[in-house]
């Protein structure tokens, strides 16, 4: 007997279409039989939330055409990695992105998904990221007597960004920060994010909050160790592709990853030279990490 909540609504949606089942349909089918695998990503908390997280990935799904454009795979694949971290996929909470690019389903992390990941070590006690306008005091340096001051302009029109800067202490008294100029945020977006000019990307709905994120992840590597974080930048803007003959049993085997270092001669990120793609299971494509 078909599935109540899968096989028999992408019948009933076939006849609707004069034999064909709709692209929503035949999605809504394969997450109904990936459930379970859903569940099984999700961490220990969230593990009763696989059928919202479906239910959101069909919404994100009708109301992006150029996501109906891309494979059910990379899609699944995308799915899969935010429910590994536990990320919303409401764009509007920030969390995390689902990006079509060229056919592909990519996974993109969000500026408050990257703060919620880095506040699980536990030895963090504060960390955020603020965008500096033309018309803030602000001064900073470096060295043994680092200073950072930012007092924001009281004013209606703070005018254009002209700063970004993150910063995160540390439960032990240390911290860390880090300052890019505004053009070196916008370049660097340029250069690592294949999505940068696309319609609907995040650096073009809410640029601050990526270039928020740039400089959350700028300040990662003087972080403490976490499985989420290497994962996370691991998969930032990867293409993961999920099929029927992939099982994950449960979080650890996402989780329990062996960092890949590679050669001297493999280009790093700016900002991030301590980062490397990691070996995962799966197919994993790397195409962004803006």
């Amino acid at each position: 007997m078909a599935n109540a909540n899968g096989g028999n609504a992408a019948l009933m949606e076939k006849a609707k279409n004069g034999g064909k089942i709709s692209q929503r349909a035949a999605l809504k089918n394969v997450l109904t039989k990936f459930q379970s695998e859903i569940s099984a990503a999700l961490p220990a908390h969230l593990k009763k939330n696989a059928e919202r997280y479906a239910r959101q990935m069909l919404t994100l799904f009708s109301s992006n055409k150029n996501l109906q454009q891309c494979s059910q795979e990379s899609i699944l694949g995308a799915l899969m990695t935010a429910s590994a971290l536990g990320l919303d996929l409401s764009p509007q909470l920030g969390q995390c992105y689902i990006i079509p690019y060229k056919g592909q389903a990519q996974f993109q992390l969000g500026y408050k998904g990257g703060i919620d990941l880095a506040y699980r070590s536990g030895r963090i006690k504060r960390i955020f990221a603020e965008v500096v306008k033309e018309k803030d005091h602000f001064k900073y340096s470096k060295g043994l007597n680092a200073v950072l001051e930012h007092e924001e302009a009281n004013e209606a029109d703070p005018g254009e960004p002209v700063f970004v800067y993150a910063l995160a202490e540390f439960t032990n008294g240390g911290y860390a920060f880090d300052v890019w100029p505004w053009e070196k945020v916008l370049a660097h977006g340029q250069k690592f994010s294949q999505s940068y000019h696309r319609e609907g990307s995040p650096w073009k709905t809410d640029p601050e909050a990526m270039a928020k994120k740039t400089l959350l992840k700028a300040i990662w590597k003087y972080l403490p160790i976490s499985t989420d974080i290497q994962y996370a930048e691991a998969m930032d803007g990867a293409v993961r592709s999920i099929t029927k003959d992939d099982e994950i049993q449960d979080e650890h085997e996402i989780f329990d990853i062996t960092p890949d270092y590679g050669s001297d001669d493999d280009e790093a990120e700016p900002g991030n030279q301590n980062a490397a793609p990691l070996e995962l299971s799966g197919e994993t494509t790397k195409k962004e990490t803006a």
